[in-house]
């Protein structure tokens, strides 16, 4: 059985993050895996608002 990526990751991040992580990852034309959601979730949070 193959685990969901997107689940794994609500675990450990706020629903929210996971949620816009995904989309732009989908939104850019990519496969949603736990290794890319991670990354992308850093990188929103990592970045300078404003």
């Amino acid at each position: 059985m193959k685990r969901d990526p997107v689940k794994e990751m609500l675990v450990k991040y706020p629903r929210i993050l996971v949620i816009k992580a995904a989309l732009k990852i989908l939104k850019d034309g990519n496969k949603i895996d736990r290794e890319r959601i991670e990354k992308t979730i850093v990188r929103i949070m990592t970045k300078k608002e404003g």
